[in-house]
């Protein structure tokens, strides 16, 4: 009976997440998750205690799967088991990370200063492994690295579009990579030609 209730409960949370991806939280009612995840609405509450106790299990799980893509991206690290592409390919956990990162009030800032607090942790490991010139300002860096993660998580299907290929691949990200290592240190863009 436990395995069913933690495959029902991450089943409610699954479809909260596509739904509110998709539309919005505050559009979404318990009847449309319960529906989409196959369950009664009692069992929502069973599981999440109220709409918000989902809502705030939702938040966590979109968060928890945005940190796992981020580690290798800002760490220059191996890819993990699960490739970038695999954690955020799913549009709707890309669209619900949009929502709470573009949104208004205290869930949008408690899911970019979370996201903020986890790229410090890993600008201060590679600092500590040698790996951050001195005199960097470790958060400053950390910020600007995880803006730059996201923008390809979040605007990738427009990426796709764009250049038709996938950014988060693991050729993609190799790609992206180089020619933004190349437009920072000055090699892909010089001064006007004079005349």
């Amino acid at each position: 009976m436990l395995s069913e209730d933690r495959t029902a409960k991450s089943a409610i949370r699954d479809a909260a997440i596509e739904l509110f991806g998709t539309y919005g939280p505050d559009a979404v009612s318990l009847r449309a998750v319960a529906a989409a995840a196959g369950v009664s609405q009692p069992l929502i509450i069973k599981h999440f205690g109220s709409r918000h106790g989902l809502k705030e299990a939702a938040d966590a799980h979109v968060l928890a799967l945005a940190r796992e893509a981020l580690e290798p991206l800002i760490t220059g690290g191996a890819m993990p088991d699960r490739g970038i592409a695999d954690v955020l390919a799913s549009t709707p956990v890309t669209r619900y990370l949009a929502y709470l990162l573009i949104g208004n009030g205290p869930h949008a800032d408690e899911a970019f200063t979370s996201l903020q607090r986890f790229s410090v942790v890993l600008v201060e490991r590679l600092a500590a492994a040698g790996m951050v010139a001195s005199g960097t300002d470790h958060e400053r860096l950390a910020t600007v690295l995880l803006a730059h993660d996201l923008s390809a998580a979040l605007l990738r299907e427009r990426i796709i579009r764009a250049l038709g290929e996938d950014p988060l691949s693991e050729t993609g990200l190799e790609q992206w990579r180089d020619l933004v290592g190349r437009l920072y240190n000055g090699t892909v863009l010089g001064p006007a030609p004079m005349g």
